[in-house]
């Protein structure tokens, strides 16, 4: 036999291509019957060339029809391929027969790597041909070479990606269960950490922007999560050049792993003690945390039930991680081990504390902000556009304001918000998140939970502000160009759709209509005036209506409301008094008196309130007459000290209600 120091053996090479030959002809059957098939059952539907023409109309058709359900392969096979190829070494007479061979653990390790490369890379090359072979007989599905080639590089990448990283999480952990657990867990488990870590904080930390931090995390901080959405959003250079560092850094890394990597722990479910305790200690406090969500979201966040959630969690994590490592139900507690990671814990709290202080008082100068976002959602009506040809139906830099005014307005919300610290975060009536957008190109986020009575209260100037009704209104947001196909109108007084107005000079009319009333009154957001709404309108926007943008219409839209009328059909039912059952004046002259009023309306579970128990000064209207006189927009405003109360014909089974102010 050849001696030591061999760069390459065939028949080690062989031995392992041969443990993972089944794997290798899964695979590429896998990939024939998702892509070179699949394109022949699209061919089969006219309906679904058509859909899957228009779809990749300038993209990669063989990523848009089935690259999904590819990735779960590619999630799938090279793991398994990992764990076989390094099973040897957690079996005593495998590892002791492997590495009696005259080769160097590097050499083993290599072969390792080649085998798995080949097995993995080949169904992925094969397929390629096939796919350049079939390319002149599924017109009118049409791909170019470049195309293969971006489908072959990216489907390569992943697989080997994951096949290097189960062979290092391999060198580390025993049993072929949590290596295959961790091979994915090692992606999610940093993201997971930090989210829930993140979760807890808000508890503590008022103004912390979670949904944000979160939400950055998940799209852009998991591997997994990030190569699934290739199909939609590519790899930036910068992502490519990331994750060919990371790549390159998990081999080297193994390399050395395996050559310090100790002969006789072929038995330890985690090979190097460090690594051990490491292992214990995160995946403790990942516990402890999840303990203290529990009790906060159960129990409304009280710190006593926090702080036995983060006890109970933490005790129940480390032993059950020590029954894991230990092989054995019969446990020995280590309990110095669960003291020195409470010791750990709480001196890791004294700078948590410190950047709390510091975070919670922080706020930008206003000579270095460039523009300001103020809203409910973390990005300006990202519950709107979110699909790439969305985003192009709206102006850029959407939602956020520059003016002076309006910065400095957006400060002094800020600086009030600050001084409201939220009970349960996320669980009142209104999210507020606030962003600057800074002249360096930095960003600075903030994310509050308040009451509705608070909101409206700390926005009532700025909702008076005219570049703030066009920030929050998504009406305003339009790019000029962007063509409304049509727009829906509804009822609240039939609880049901009008009709649908596809007419240009109507729509134009009506749009008009919208931004005259929303510039003389005062912004949607935040107001807490949804009782005073008539109805809505949908605004059908972009190729194949690929966003709607909604607008209310409230009772004192004069203009809106006379529009609707005139342009839409049957549209003088809407507001009408032909559809009030019952109305009322009351007199509200606090803020306490339209409280009461508010819980007296809509505290009934939906039933209709028991009109005589009112619990302040109100008259009834009778006569259809005298009721359209009162519903006039011009005598109506969104609140005042006498409400004008509607109860509407319903056949929903609950009670609709409509509450606005009469004008003085």
């Amino acid at each position: 036999m050849k001696s030591g120091i061999l760069s390459f053996n065939k028949g080690l090479f062989l031995q392992h291509t041969r443990s993972i030959l089944w794997i290798s002809l899964f695979f590429l059957l896998s990939q024939i019957v998702l892509l070179p098939l699949g394109l022949f059952v699209v061919l089969r539907d006219e309906g679904s060339v058509q859909f899957f023409s228009e779809a990749s109309t300038g993209e990669n058709i063989l990523l848009t029809i089935s690259f999904s359900i590819q990735y779960i392969t590619y999630m799938v096979f090279p793991v398994l391929a990992g764990i076989v190829l390094t099973s040897y070494m957690t079996k005593k007479s495998s590892s002791d027969f492997m590495h009696s061979l005259p080769f160097t653990r590097g050499t083993l390790l290599t072969h390792v790597y080649a085998a798995g490369a080949v097995s993995l890379g080949l169904p992925i090359l094969l397929n390629a041909v096939l796919l350049l072979a079939i390319r002149p007989v599924v017109k009118p599905l049409h791909y170019t070479m470049g195309h293969i080639a971006e489908w072959a590089g990216v489907s390569l990448f992943i697989v080997l990606f994951m096949f290097v990283t189960t062979v290092l999480i391999g060198l580390f952990i025993g049993p072929a269960l949590l290596q295959g657990v961790m091979a994915y867990g090692i992606f999610v488990l940093p993201a997971a950490l930090i989210s829930i870590t993140l979760a807890n904080a808000r508890y503590f930390i008022n103004g912390l922007a979670v949904d944000s931090y979160i939400s950055k995390i998940v799209d852009e901080g998991i591997f997994l999560f990030r190569a699934a959405g290739y199909e939609t959003q590519p790899f930036s250079g910068t992502e490519w050049a990331v994750y060919s560092a990371v790549g390159l850094a998990m081999i080297a890394v193994s390399y050395y792993v395996y050559k310090i990597r100790p002969a006789e722990a072929v038995d330890e479910t985690i090979v190097f003690p460090f690594f051990r305790w490491a292992f214990i200690f995160i995946l403790t406090f990942a516990a402890m945390m999840l303990g203290g969500l529990y009790f906060a979201e159960l129990l409304g966040a009280t710190s006593g039930w926090m702080v036995a959630g983060y006890i109970i969690g933490a005790a129940a994590g480390y032993t059950l991680l020590q029954m894991i490592v230990q092989k054995s139900l019969r446990l020995t507690w280590p309990w110095k081990g669960f003291v020195f990671y409470a010791l750990l814990v709480f001196i890791l709290l004294i700078p948590g504390a410190i950047f709390a202080k510091s975070y919670e008082r922080a706020m930008p100068d206003e000579n270095d902000i460039e523009k300001v976002y103020i809203g409910e959602e973390t990005e300006p009506f990202s519950g709107l556009f979110y699909e790439e040809e969305q985003m192009k139906l709206k102006k850029a830099d959407a939602g956020f304001m520059t003016g002076a005014d309006s910065v400095e307005q957006v400060r002094d919300v800020h600086q009030q918000l600050m001084d409201i610290q939220s009970e349960r975060p996320g669980l009142n009536g209104y999210t507020i998140n606030i962003t600057y957008g800074m002249k360096d190109g930095s960003r600075m986020q903030r994310q509050y939970s308040v009451s509705t009575d608070e909101a409206a209260k700390v926005t009532e100037e700025l909702r008076k502000n005219v570049e703030f009704i066009k920030a929050s209104t998504p009406l305003f947001v339009l790019k000029n160009q962007a063509a409304i196909n049509y727009l829906t109108v509804f009822n609240n007084a039939t609880e049901g759709q009008m009709a649908n107005v596809a007419d240009k000079e109507a729509i134009a009319a009506i749009r008009s209509a919208i931004e005259q009333d929303s510039l003389s009154a005062e912004a949607d957001l935040f107001s807490g005036n949804g009782y005073s709404t008539a109805g809505s309108i949908d605004f059908w926007v972009g190729k194949n209506n690929g966003a709607s943008v909604y607008s209310n219409v409230h009772l004192d839209d004069e203009h809106t409301i006379a529009a609707i009328r005139k342009y839409v059909p049957n549209g003088e039912t809407f507001a009408s008094a032909a559809n009030v059952d019952k109305a009322f004046v009351v007199n509200a002259a606090s803020e306490e008196e339209r409280k009461q009023l508010n819980d007296f309306l809509w505290n009934n579970e939906g039933n209709e309130p028991d009109w005589s128990n009112m619990p302040l000064e109100y008259e009834q209207v009778k006569g259809e007459q005298k009721i359209q006189q009162l519903l006039n927009p011009s005598g109506l405003k969104r609140n005042g000290s006498r409400l004008l109360v509607i109860k509407w014909k319903s056949s929903a089974g609950y009670a609709n209600i409509s509450v606005a102010g009469l004008a003085d």
